[in-house]
């Protein structure tokens, strides 16, 4: 009997060594819209996630796409990064469109086109043709109501004691007359030692 239970004790010890040596993993989730433990003075995920979260909500609250009987139709152009920060641009406006898809309730609708300038004047050639119309086709295509982009800026600064960083983004809606029918910008500045790099 006492052997049984010195077995068991001993089993329990072995066990419970196990588990206090066993590898912790080096990687853990966290929140995406939180300031990273690593985080530097360049664009991080919670900086494109709010300004993609205040311009969701400026869209449809814009009377022209609250009051629209039908929704409108939007065409995503590249985003333009004229800041000297290394990031993925096009984040902004994938974020974006994510949050009016699934949180907009229906009110703005976009078109599944590679959205380049070739794309937009081979729009526009099809629009004078008579081919494709604002919200509708004759030829069972759509074409879009308005463009949707937005432009990054910025201004570096670097010196010994550390750097700052300063970014404006810059969301735009125009209709189908090149008439900038909205704007909504956020802008972030950071300050400090920044040894992180950005990919």
């Amino acid at each position: 009997m006492k052997i049984s239970i010195i077995a068991g004790l001993g089993a329990s010890v072995l066990w419970l060594a196990g588990c206090a040596s066993a590898p912790q993993p080096r990687v853990k989730y966290v929140d995406a819209g939180a300031q990273g433990k690593f985080g530097g003075t360049g664009i991080e995920s919670q900086d494109i996630g709010a300004a993609a979260q205040n311009a969701a909500q400026s869209i449809i609250n814009l009377p022209e796409i609250a009051r629209a009987t039908t929704p409108p139709i939007v065409l995503i152009t590249p985003v333009v990064n004229r800041s000297a920060a290394p990031v993925d641009t096009d984040l902004y406006t994938t974020k974006l469109r994510g949050i009016l898809m699934s949180s907009g309730g229906g009110k703005v609708r976009f078109l599944a086109r590679d959205a380049g300038a070739a794309v937009s004047t081979a729009e526009q050639q099809m629009r004078d043709a008579g081919q494709v119309r604002a919200g509708g086709a004759k030829r069972d295509a759509h074409t879009y109501d308005y463009i949707l982009t937005a432009e990054v800026r910025g201004i570096s600064a670097a010196a010994r004691e550390g750097r700052s960083e300063y970014f404006l983004v810059a969301f735009k809606l125009i209709n189908v007359d090149d008439l900038l029918l909205w704007e909504d910008q956020y802008e972030v500045k950071k300050e400090g030692r920044d040894a992180v790099i950005y990919r």
